[in-house]
C-alpha cells in the first residue's frame, strides 16, 4: 500500500465515515413513512470508496482497508465505554442522556462491524469478478451491480440484529429494501464523480489491477 500516492487518503476518509457511523446509526427518521437509520445519508461513502479501491488498486487492498476500519471501530467503542464508565463532574447533571446515546455503541460496533465485513466482501468481490468477466468494460453497470449487491446484505444484517427493538418488526422489510435502494441511489447519483475520480487514479498511480489471481480469502490481512 506505501506505494501509492493517494490510497492513504482515501483509507482516511473510509475511516472517518465509518467511524461517524457507529454513534448515529441508531437515530430513526422517517421516509415516506418508513423508520430508516440517519445514516444512509452517509454510509454509502463506504461503498464509493470501496469501489474505487477494488476498480484501481484490486480486492486485496480493498480488504486490507476493510480490516481497518473494523478496527478502527472497536477501537473507538473501547473510547464509548471509558466514557460512559468513568464517573462524571458533580457539575454535569445530564450524564445519564449522555450514556443512554454512547451505551448503545457496543451492540452497533459487533452488528455493524459484522455487517460491513459481510456487505463490503461482497461488494468488493462482485466488482472485482465482473471487472475480470467485463474485461475492464462496462464500469458503471459494474460499480452499480457491485454496490447494490453489498448494500443490500450490510442493511439486511444490520437492521435486522443492530436495529432490534428500535425498528418496527412489521416495517422491516420495507425497510431494509428502502434503505438499500436510498443507498444505491447516492452510488448513483455520485456515479459520475466516481468514475472520474477512478479514472484519474490510475492514471496518476500507475495502476489497473486485475484480480485475476487474487486470493479471495475474505480473512486475510
Amino acid at each position: 500500500m506505501s506505494q501509492y500516492k493517494y490510497l492513504p487518503h482515501i483509507l482516511v476518509w473510509t475511516i472517518f465515515f465509518n467511524i461517524i457511523c457507529l454513534p448515529t446509526s441508531g437515530k430513526l427518521i422517517d421516509i415516506a413513512g418508513i423508520p430508516l437509520s440517519i445514516s444512509i445519508f452517509y454510509f454509502p461513502f463506504l461503498y464509493i470508496f470501496a469501489d474505487i479501491m477494488t476498480e484501481v488498486y484490486g480486492y486485496a487492498v480493498a480488504r486490507r482497508v476493510l480490516w481497518y476500519n473494523l478496527g478502527a471501530q472497536v477501537a473507538g467503542m473501547l473510547v464509548f465505554e471509558f466514557v460512559i464508565f468513568y464517573p462524571p463532574s458533580a457539575a454535569m447533571t445530564d450524564n445519564a442522556a449522555y450514556v443512554d446515546v454512547l451505551s448503545a455503541a457496543p451492540r452497533f460496533v459487533i452488528i455493524g462491524n459484522i455487517a460491513v465485513f459481510i456487505g463490503d466482501i461482497v461488494n468488493n468481490y462482485v466488482l472485482a469478478k465482473m471487472k475480470v468477466w467485463t474485461q475492464g468494460r462496462l464500469m458503471p453497470l459494474r460499480f452499480v451491480m457491485s454496490t447494490l449487491c453489498g448494500q443490500f446484505a450490510n442493511t439486511a444484517i444490520f437492521y435486522t440484529f443492530g436495529m432490534w427493538g428500535l425498528l418496527p418488526l412489521h416495517s422491516l422489510a420495507a425497510s431494509v429494501a428502502l434503505a438499500t435502494a436510498a443507498k444505491v441511489a447516492v452510488e448513483i447519483i455520485l456515479l459520475p464523480v466516481t468514475l472520474r475520480v477512478s479514472s484519474w487514479l490510475k492514471r496518476v498511480e500507475h495502476v489497473d489491477f486485475y484480480d485475476t489471481h487474487t486470493d479471495f480469502n475474505p480473512l486475510k490481512f
